[in-house]
């Protein structure tokens, strides 16, 4: 997969990818599918940036400054014109400027590596991250069965902080800017720190919720590729 530094297709969207997650996509404006098939026919990748004004159809979008770099790990065209593609998240970027020459956006980037973490420094973080997220997901199986008993979900975290970092923001029951929020923190120990609050916050409203007897939102979906 090549990545065109200064001139990376972007693909505007009312939602964020992190890396190392996995995002279904449908591509149906006129654009898009020219981007699309472009980027398959020569192996490009492709810049996933979340919309700060604009819509995702219609005139050009203004996107947020840092996204992700993606792989079509999977394409299918419909018969009517549509693209369904599956991209994964690669690694972070800044966008530097962005062009409006094609029909869809491109842009001038740096990648945003993360960081190496001293492992043990950063455990004890990494390990709350994974006790509250087990907490969350408890709580929502109580609200759905207050009746269940209380048993350990048959989940398996990763054990690296800095793709449970990603997991666990892909996961979380919050709108798209605090998830653009976690994705521009710029170290792997902030943004868990970051989660800590999210998910002790997300869980003491779902104990709220069961004792009101009130809907709650449904956990979301991560892959590691």
């Amino acid at each position: 997969m090549k990545i065109l530094h200064d001139d990376l297709p972007l693909f505007p969207l009312n939602a964020v990818l992190f890396p190392q997650a996995r995002m279904p996509l449908q591509v149906f404006e006129p654009r898009y599918p020219e981007m699309i098939e472009r980027c398959l026919r020569d192996d490009l990748a492709i810049g996933i940036v979340l919309i700060k004004e604009g819509a995702e159809v219609g005139g050009a979008a203004i996107p947020h400054s840092v996204g992700t770099i993606a792989r079509i790990i999977d394409s299918a065209r419909q018969d009517d014109g549509r693209i369904n593609i599956t991209a994964t998240g690669v690694t972070r970027f800044v966008l530097q400027k962005y062009s409006t020459a094609r029909a869809y956006l491109s842009g001038h980037i740096r990648l945003l590596p993360d960081e190496n973490v001293d492992l043990q420094k950063i455990a004890p973080l990494a390990q709350r991250v994974g006790e509250l997220f087990f907490a969350y997901v408890r709580a929502i199986q109580n609200v759905s069965n207050p009746e269940a008993d209380d048993q350990e979900p048959a989940i398996e975290l990763p054990k690296d902080p800095t793709i449970l970092s990603y997991a666990n923001a892909t996961t979380m029951p919050v709108s798209a800017q605090d998830k653009q929020n976690l994705l521009e923190t710029v170290t792997v120990p902030a943004r868990l720190r970051r989660e800590i609050l999210i998910l002790d916050r997300e869980i003491k409203l779902l104990r709220l919720s069961t004792e009101q007897n009130v809907n709650v939102r449904d956990i979301g979906a991560f892959s590691a590729n």
